[in-house]
């Protein structure tokens, strides 16, 4: 994202930053901000708590007018907030990424706060690391990320060249004289294959570096503390994905409102799942048969076109798949859920509640809704309404007069469902899926403001 948008809105939010005295520098990127904003800012931090961030956070969000959709606790002292406009007409993504250290699973504390902020510089409107802080910061994240590529080379070398006889002694006393003389190599060529031959060597390296500044007892039983009581209970109890079904009739605009909420909101989590009316944690019922085994068909011109199947069959196929919501929701959704994806289905569970023919099953409507109770439900479902004859005349494949008794089922299931929202589809499409990202994107606002014991205005921003 770049332009003179951008570059305001960055100033702004450094502006806070510096107004606020944290003790902060931006770990890389840098060089393109303010003018672009990347896809997420990492900054370094020390002598700050939670409770801070979350004050300086919200007022970022105060001063930008911008919806905070999400807080993560990503690892030691480490946080990830996401801020949006309340309906971004593009992909938009303002990720600030707080760190008290470069901590990953095998190479905690490897680079303290301390060690960056030390001799930190002012650039621009907000501060950056030392020339040799950002030169040895290059090569034990990239050690981490085990991949170098060129830019990151010319990089490291633009640091180096600042003191290369100071630094190179300087490096030797971080890094050791084995991997110390591999990146005067490195930079000297800009050659990629130096560090891909010697892997181990840099591994072995920053390992040491990590022991070194792990071997406190007590900073080891803080890690694993704060891994056990901060990071997982809070991934998993405060799950930082949603999931959202799309109902309606056919002709009713789920397939392209889909497309543009998908690309709208995808800022604001970590990728997109799309799923047609259930998990698929199990595969289709047809599958599991000894012989003649079915696959599942991915479209459905003609949803009437197929003779229904019998009472029996039609009960057992209707409970198998109900496994698969009840099941699938816990060993799949959810999941992904921890994962910070946007899960989507087009079409879900309530489907049954207008159409049980569409699936083939020759059962009323309720038995449908008297197991509606044991189905997980998604945390939020759209239903796109409009008149028979605007559904039909965008598709022809059922009667005008099925489309009607369909409407009026998913009206009233809409107007009974608490998390269910009716959203007129007779709108044009820009204007529906503006709505819904609308929607999306306020309860994920919601949700985070819970997490930072903060209220929202009218438009969802912390107050």
């Amino acid at each position: 994202i770049r332009g003179r948008t951008s570059m305001l809105l960055l100033e702004k939010v450094f502006q806070t930053i510096n107004e606020s005295g944290l003790d902060y520098c931006i770990q890389n990127k840098y060089e393109m901000m303010p003018e672009e904003i990347p896809s997420d800012i990492d900054m370094m931090y020390r002598n700050a708590d939670e409770s801070f961030l979350d004050q300086l956070v919200i007022k970022v969000a105060k001063e930008t007018r911008l919806l905070v959709t999400q807080k993560i606790v990503q690892g030691y002292y480490e946080y990830t907030y996401i801020l949006s406009y309340p309906i971004p007409q593009k992909r938009f993504q303002l990720q600030l990424d707080f760190y008290s250290a470069i901590s990953r699973k095998d190479y905690p504390n490897v680079m303290p706060a301390a060690v960056m902020l030390e001799n930190k510089r002012f650039y621009k409107c907000f501060y950056v690391p030392d020339y040799f802080d950002e030169l040895q910061y290059m090569f034990i994240r990239r050690t981490i990320k085990n991949d170098m590529k060129p830019e990151h080379l010319e990089i490291a070398r633009q640091m180096y060249l600042h003191s290369p006889q100071e630094y190179d002694k300087r490096l030797e006393h971080v890094f050791g004289k084995e991997a110390a003389v591999l990146i005067k190599r490195c930079v000297d060529t800009l050659d990629c294959n130096i560090f891909e031959e010697n892997k181990a060597v840099f591994r072995k390296s920053v390992k040491a570096i990590s022991q070194k500044n792990c071997a406190s007892s007590k900073f080891q039983i803080m890690y694993r503390k704060f891994q056990i009581f901060e990071v997982i209970p809070k991934r998993v109890i405060h799950k930082s994905g949603i999931s959202v079904a799309f109902l309606s009739p056919d002709g009713g605009g789920k397939s392209t409102a889909i497309k543009a909420v998908s690309e709208q909101v995808s800022g604001s989590f970590y990728g997109n799942v799309e799923l047609y009316f259930r998990p698929h944690y199990l595969s289709n019922a047809g599958s599991y048969k000894l012989y003649n085994k079915t696959s599942e068909e991915t479209t459905n011109t003609d949803p009437h076109g197929k003779k229904l199947n019998g009472k029996i069959k039609s009960f057992l196929r209707f409970s198998f798949y109900n496994l698969d919501f009840i099941i699938g929701t816990w060993m799949k959704i959810i999941p992904l859920k921890i994962k910070k994806k946007l899960v989507i289905f087009d079409r879900y569970y309530y489907d049954y509640y207008a159409d049980m023919a569409r699936y083939q099953y020759s059962l009323p409507t309720w038995v449908a809704k008297m197991f509606a109770w044991c189905i997980p439900s998604p945390d939020l479902i759209f239903v796109l309404d409009a008149p028979a004859e605007i559904l039909y005349q965008r598709k022809q494949e059922l009667p005008i007069e099925e489309l009607r008794k369909q409407r009026e089922a998913f009206k009233t299931f809409a107007e009974n469902k608490r998390n269910a929202v009716l959203v007129d589809a007779t709108q044009d499409a820009k204007q529906v899926a503006d709505s819904i990202t609308e929607k999306v994107l306020r309860y994920k606002a919601e949700q985070t403001a819970k997490l930072m014991h903060c209220t929202l205005d009218d438009e969802g921003v912390p107050v």
